[in-house]
């Protein structure tokens, strides 16, 4: 069901999430050949429904709720080797299913819990939102300085999957050691605190990471900008010659008025279109890239280059990000992946290969435990 030439190809993976923090971590981990196994509620529609976050992975369909829903869950986690939930604290304990219970019926399970706040402390059950997070976080303020604002994507939600599978990672390695699993407790707000770790200061202070005409997005023709961050003495000189401004070389952080040189290179930019200048500025050796909207990527000459998108289902969606080269050569994510499946479409598959028999799964299905793309 995987590509065994993959890192974690061996790995089989339970996901119980239903919103986009687990759909970004389990979307990574199945693009490093993880068996994703989505366990969803029989004939429900999913709430994080991108293809994006959904593909490479199979579906089973299991009502937790149920009476037996829980039988169910019991005999996948007995054959796979993480499970990630982002139910919140103590749910999955109040429905007779936490860690405890999982960890003693299979000890080297790594269950893995993704919360806004934490599994403890006083916001631990509040109820919250991405941009709650990063407004909690601290992050929010730094990456503008005048609130109210509200960026259209907001980073706790990824960076929290990320910090979950790095975690699961190195879980996967202890357990090599040990024999036992863990479980993880991944705060999206933490993580994106964790992100202000580059901003010396800002922790003690309003103060985020300074900016000059060095380091600025600039506006150019045909409402296209560029952000420039030329902030060595060589890149800045590159830029300034490119501009046509020499007078300002050999100027970097010794200016008296950085806008009034922000304001002379913002006259320059207007003339042409934040491509032509990205290419030619940075043929010179300045640090000036297109500022890109997502529709621009598939045009991208280093995006189209490194094979960064792929089309699934006639949608453009990202790769994996992470490359692996060995003295074989370079290994990376298939590049086709399928499409996210209907809701329980492989529970009679997977069901089958814990051991039960036809007879076991048409009986689940019946009493509404389960549900299967191919009722009989």
């Amino acid at each position: 069901m995987t590509d065994s030439t993959l890192p974690l190809s061996d790995v089989t993976v339970l996901d119980l999430t239903r919103l986009p923090p687990g759909g970004f971590c389990t979307v990574l981990l199945a693009d490093l050949g993880a068996n994703v196994i989505r366990v969803e509620p029989p004939g429900k529609r999913r709430f994080d429904g991108p293809i994006g976050l959904n593909r490479g992975k199979h579906s089973v369909a299991v009502d937790l709720r149920h009476p037996r829903g829980l039988d169910v869950l019991r005999r996948l986690v007995a054959h796979a080797d993480v499970l990630i939930e982002n139910e919140r604290p103590g749910a999955m304990d109040e429905r007779g299913f936490g860690y405890e219970q999982a960890a003693e019926a299979s000890p080297g399970l790594i269950w893995c819990s993704i919360t806004g706040y934490g599994q403890d402390g006083p916001y631990a059950r509040r109820p919250g939102h991405d941009l709650a997070f990063a407004a909690h976080s601290g992050l929010l303020a730094t990456v503008h300085p005048d609130l109210p604002w509200h960026p259209q994507l907001i980073l706790p939600i990824p960076v929290g999957a990320l910090m979950a599978s790095v975690g699961i990672l190195a879980a996967l390695r202890e357990r090599e050691r040990t024999g036992t699993g863990c479980q993880l407790d991944i705060s999206l707000s933490e993580s994106a605190t964790w992100l202000l770790s580059s901003a010396d200061g800002v922790l003690s202070g309003p103060r985020g990471i300074p900016g000059g005409p060095d380091r600025r997005l600039y506006a150019c023709a045909d409402g296209t900008w560029v952000a420039v961050t030329s902030a060595e003495p060589r890149t800045w000189n590159a830029l300034c010659e490119g501009l046509g401004l020499p007078d300002l070389k050999d100027t970097l952080h010794r200016w008296d008025d950085p806008d009034a040189v922000g304001a002379r290179l913002a006259e320059r930019f207007p003339e042409r279109r934040a491509e032509d200048w990205a290419a030619d500025l940075g043929a010179l050796g300045a640090s000036v890239v297109r500022v890109n909207r997502g529709a621009d990527l598939a045009d991208d000459p280093q995006v189209k280059a490194r094979g960064l998108l792929q089309k699934v289902k006639d949608v453009l969606v990202p790769r994996s990000p992470i490359g692996i080269r060995d003295r074989t050569g370079k290994r990376r994510a298939p590049a086709e992946t399928f499409a996210p499946p209907p809701v329980g479409a492989h529970t009679r598959a997977v069901l089958e290969r814990t051991g039960l028999d036809a007879a076991a799964i048409d009986d689940l299905a019946r009493s509404g435990a389960i549900g299967t793309a191919d009722p009989r």
